[in-house]
C-alpha cells in the first residue's frame, strides 16, 4: 500500500516540477520581445482604437523588401545552370531557364529518362525508349480537373511580404475560389501539362488529407496498449509514457518532418532554375486541355462570393482579416438589400443593421486580451506550444492562451486598451472564437476523462490494456470543426482581400504582379507619394498650432485679502 502511495506522490511531484519549469521558460521567453513576432504584426494594419490607456509603441526595424514576382523570374531566367540536364531535343534551340512553375511533368520525365538511359545496356535502352513513348502518350491523354490541383501562391504573383496563412486545405480553397471567379472551374488539365510546382503542392495536399490526418484521428480510437515501463524500475511513469502516447508522438513527429521536407522542397523548386525549356514547352506549363472539359456546377452563393475576392497583397490589397466587423456587417446588409424582394424588406434590413451597428459602436472590447493567433506564433512559441501539448493538464488550450498573451505583451501591446466591437478586426474576432471553442473542448476532454470510466473494448485483456475512454474519440470528433473548419476559414480570410480594395485597378490583388506588374508598381508608388504628402501636411498643421510669442499688457499681481480671496489691482 505504501509503494502505491509513493508512486502517486512521485507522479504528482514530477508533474509539479514539469509545470513549474515549462511556465518558467514561458515567462522568460515572453519577457523578451520576439523579432519575428514584431514583423508579423507590423505587416498588417491595426484597428482604429478608442484609447483608454497610453500604448507603448512596439519597436520596429527596417525590413528588406521581399523579391517580387518579376524580379524572381528575371533572376532565374539569367541562371546558367539548371537542376535537370537539358533535353536532347532542345539542342540548338533557344531555351530559357525556368523554375518549377514552368517545368511540366512531361519535361521532368523526359529529362530523367535521358539521364538514366546511358547507364543501361543496349537492349534495356530500346525497351526504355518504347516505355517512354507510352508514358508520354498516357500523360497527354489522362486529364484531371483543375479544381483538384493545388498551386503555391507565389505562382500567382504573391511574394514573401504578402499575407500567407496556408494549410494544405486552405491553400486549395483559395486557389479554387480564384479559379471559380475567373470561370475556370470546368477546365481539365492533361497530366503532361501539370507543373512540377503543382505536383509538389498537390502531393502534400493528398498526403495530408489521405494519410496524415486520418492516422492522427485514428489514434483517438485506439484502446489502451499498455506501457513499455510496466514491471520495470520506471513503473511510476507508466501512466504517462504509454504505447499510445509513443504512437501519437511518432505520428506528430512524422508529420512535422514531412511538413518541413515539403516546405523546403516547395521553396527550393520555385526559387531556382529547374530546367531549360523552349517557349513552346514553357507555354504548355499549367495549360488546360482544348478538347476536354468537365461540367462542374457552382452554387450561385459560392460564385457570388468568389466574384468579390482576390489574392491579398501587402501593398495594394489589405486582407479581409484586417477589416473591421462593422464594415463586414455593412457589406452583408448591402448584399441582403440587393437581393431583397421589395422596398419593405429593404427598410427592415436597414433598421436592423442600423440597430446592430449602433450597439457595436457602444460595446468596448479589450482586444489585446485576445491571445495572438497560433499562426502568428514565433518559432520559440510554436515549439513551446508543441512541447507543452505533451504534458497532461498543462498543455493544450491553457498553455496556448498563455503563450498568445505573452506574444501580445512581448510586442508591446497594452492589455487594457479597448476598441469598439464595430472596429474589432475579423482576425481578432475569429481568434477569440478559436480560443473559446478550444478551451471549452479542453475542459470537456480533461474533466470528462476524469468523470467517465474507461470501457473495456478488447475482451480478455487486463489492466489498462484494451480500455478506451469514450471521451477521447468524442473529443476528437468535436475538434474537427475547429481544426478543419474555423482554422481553414481563418487562413482563407487572412490570405484574400476584397476586389474593391485593390488599388491597382485590376481587381486582382497580388496577381497583378504577374499579370500587370506595371500597374502594381504604379499603385505602390502612388501610395508612397500620398503617404509622404499626408505626413508633410500633418507636420505643417502641427507647426501652425504652435503658440506664438506676443507681448501682452502687464497685470498687477493679485494679493490675498483677509478673507482668503485674491484681489487684483485695477
Amino acid at each position: 500500500m505504501r509503494s502505491s502511495n509513493d508512486g502517486g506522490y512521485n507522479k504528482r511531484l514530477a508533474l509539479r516540477f514539469t509545470t513549474i519549469g515549462l511556465l518558467g521558460a514561458f515567462v522568460a521567453q515572453a519577457a523578451v520581445p520576439d523579432a519575428r513576432a514584431a514583423d508579423v504584426v507590423t505587416a498588417h494594419s491595426s484597428p482604429r482604437a478608442a484609447h483608454v490607456a497610453k500604448k507603448t509603441p512596439p519597436k520596429t526595424r527596417t525590413k528588406t523588401p521581399a523579391e517580387t514576382y518579376p524580379e524572381r523570374q528575371k533572376r532565374i531566367g539569367e541562371s546558367t545552370r539548371s537542376l535537370l540536364p537539358p533535353l536532347h531535343e532542345n539542342e540548338g534551340k533557344d531555351t530559357t531557364c525556368v523554375s518549377a512553375e514552368f517545368t511540366t511533368l512531361s519535361v521532368v520525365y523526359d529529362s530523367i529518362v535521358e539521364q538514366l538511359a546511358p547507364s543501361l545496356p543496349a537492349s534495356a535502352q530500346a525497351a526504355l525508349a518504347k516505355n517512354r513513348r507510352d508514358v508520354q502518350r498516357w500523360m497527354r491523354n489522362v486529364h484531371v480537373s483543375t479544381l483538384a490541383v493545388s498551386s503555391h501562391p507565389y505562382t500567382r504573383g504573391a511574394d514573401g511580404d504578402d499575407p500567407s496563412y496556408r494549410s494544405p486545405i486552405s491553400q486549395l480553397v483559395v486557389e479554387n475560389l480564384l479559379k471559380i471567379r475567373d470561370g475556370k472551374q470546368d477546365e481539365a488539365i492533361p497530366v503532361a501539362n501539370i507543373t512540377l510546382s503543382q505536383a509538389v503542392e498537390s502531393a502534400w495536399l493528398y498526403t495530408f488529407v489521405g494519410v496524415l490526418a486520418p492516422l492522427k484521428a485514428g489514434t483517438a480510437f485506439l484502446p489502451g496498449l499498455g506501457s513499455p515501463f510496466t514491471d520495470t524500475p520506471l513503473a511510476a511513469a507508466e501512466s504517462y509514457v504509454t504505447h499510445n502516447v509513443l504512437i501519437s508522438l511518432a505520428l506528430t513527429g512524422s508529420q512535422l518532418a514531412l511538413q518541413y521536407l515539403y516546405q523546403g522542397t516547395s521553396s527550393a523548386v520555385l526559387n531556382q532554375c529547374v530546367a531549360r525549356v523552349t517557349d513552346e514547352q514553357k507555354a504548355q506549363a499549367g495549360r488546360p486541355s482544348d478538347r476536354v472539359r468537365f461540367d462542374i456546377p457552382i452554387h450561385p452563393l459560392l460564385q457570388g462570393a468568389a466574384d468579390q475576392l482576390a489574392l491579398a497583397d501587402a501593398d495594394t490589397c489589405a486582407p479581409i482579416g484586417d477589416q473591421s466587423l462593422g464594415r463586414i456587417l455593412r457589406r452583408t446588409a448591402d448584399y441582403a438589400k440587393a437581393t431583397a424582394p421589395n422596398a419593405a424588406a429593404k427598410r427592415r434590413i436597414d433598421i436592423e443593421a442600423t440597430t446592430v451597428l449602433r450597439q457595436m459602436k457602444r460595446t468596448p472590447v479589450p482586444h489585446n486580451l485576445i491571445p495572438a493567433d497560433p499562426a502568428d506564433f514565433s518559432t520559440a512559441e510554436t515549439i513551446a506550444s508543441f512541447v507543452g501539448s505533451l504534458i497532461p493538464y498543462v498543455g493544450g488550450a491553457p498553455l496556448d492562451i498563455a503563450i498568445g498573451l505573452g506574444h501580445n505583451i512581448g510586442q508591446g501591446d497594452d492589455l487594457s486598451e479597448t476598441v469598439s466591437a464595430y472596429d474589432l478586426t475579423v482576425t481578432k474576432s475569429l481568434t477569440a472564437a478559436y480560443y473559446s471553442y478550444y478551451f471549452a473542448l479542453y475542459l470537456f476532454t480533461t474533466v470528462g476523462a476524469l468523470l467517465v470510466e474507461p470501457v473495456r473494448v478488447v475482451p480478455g485483456t487486463e489492466g489498462t490494456i484494451g480500455m478506451l475512454n469514450p471521451i477521447r474519440p468524442i473529443g476528437m470528433i468535436l475538434g474537427l470543426p475547429l481544426t478543419y473548419g474555423l482554422v481553414t476559414f481563418h487562413n482563407v480570410v487572412r490570405s484574400m482581400c476584397f476586389r474593391e480594395d485593390d488599388t491597382t485597378g485590376t481587381g486582382l490583388g497580388a496577381e497583378a504582379n504577374r499579370v500587370a506588374p506595371e500597374k502594381h508598381d504604379e499603385a505602390v508608388e502612388k501610395a508612397k507619394t500620398e503617404k509622404a504628402q499626408a505626413e508633410k501636411t500633418t507636420r505643417k498643421q502641427k507647426t501652425k498650432r504652435k503658440p506664438t510669442t506676443t507681448q501682452k499688457p502687464a497685470q498687477k499681481r493679485s494679493t490675498p485679502t483677509a478673507t482668503g480671496r485674491a484681489t487684483t489691482g485695477r
